[in-house]
C-alpha cells in the first residue's frame, strides 16, 4: 500500500501543482500573449490605416499638382494673350501715327507746291510785264499790267 498511497500523493501533489501553474502562470501567460497578439492586430490594423492616409495624401498631392500646373499653363496663356494684345495695340497706335504723318506730310508738300505754284505765278507775271515792257518799249500800266497777268496765268495753268 505503500506504493498505492505514493502514487496517490504523487497524483494529488501533480494535480495541486497543476492546478497552481494553471492559476498562477498559465493565466497571467495567456493573458500576456492575448495582449501581444491584440497589440500586434493593432500596430496592423494602425499600418493599414496610415498606409491608406499615405495613399490618399499622395492622390491628395498628385490632384492639387495637376490643379497648379493647370492653374500656372492658364497664367502662362493669360500672359501670352496680354502680350499680344499690347503688340498688337502698339502696332495699330504705330500705325495710326503714320497714317498722320503721311497725312500731315501730304498737306504740307500740297501747301508748298500751292506756294510754289504761287510764287511761280508772281515771277511769271513780273517776267512777263518786264518782258511787255522790253517789247513794247514803254511802261505798261494798270489795267494792262492785270491783263498781261490774267492771259500769263491762264497760259501757265493750260498748259
Amino acid at each position: 500500500m505503500n506504493l498505492n498511497a505514493t502514487l496517490v500523493v504523487q497524483i494529488v501533489s501533480f494535480l495541486i501543482l497543476l492546478y497552481l501553474l494553471v492559476k498562477i502562470l498559465y493565466k497571467p501567460l495567456s493573458d500576456l500573449l492575448a495582449e501581444r497578439q491584440r497589440i500586434v492586430r493593432k500596430s496592423i490594423e494602425d499600418a493599414q490605416r496610415l498606409l491608406k492616409e499615405a495613399d490618399e495624401k499622395s492622390r491628395e498631392t498628385q490632384r492639387i499638382l495637376h490643379k497648379a500646373q493647370e492653374e500656372a499653363a492658364s497664367i502662362r496663356r493669360k500672359a501670352q494673350e496680354a502680350a499680344d494684345a499690347h503688340y498688337k495695340e502698339q502696332v495699330r497706335r504705330t500705325k495710326e501715327e503714320i497714317a498722320l504723318m503721311l497725312e500731315n506730310a501730304d498737306k504740307e508738300i500740297a501747301e508748298n507746291v500751292r506756294r510754289a505754284k504761287l510764287e511761280l505765278q508772281k515771277e511769271v507775271a513780273n517776267l512777263s510785264v518786264e518782258i511787255a515792257e522790253k517789247v513794247l518799249k514803254r511802261e505798261i500800266k494798270g489795267e494792262d499790267h492785270i491783263q498781261i497777268i490774267r492771259e500769263s496765268i491762264e497760259g501757265i495753268a493750260n498748259g
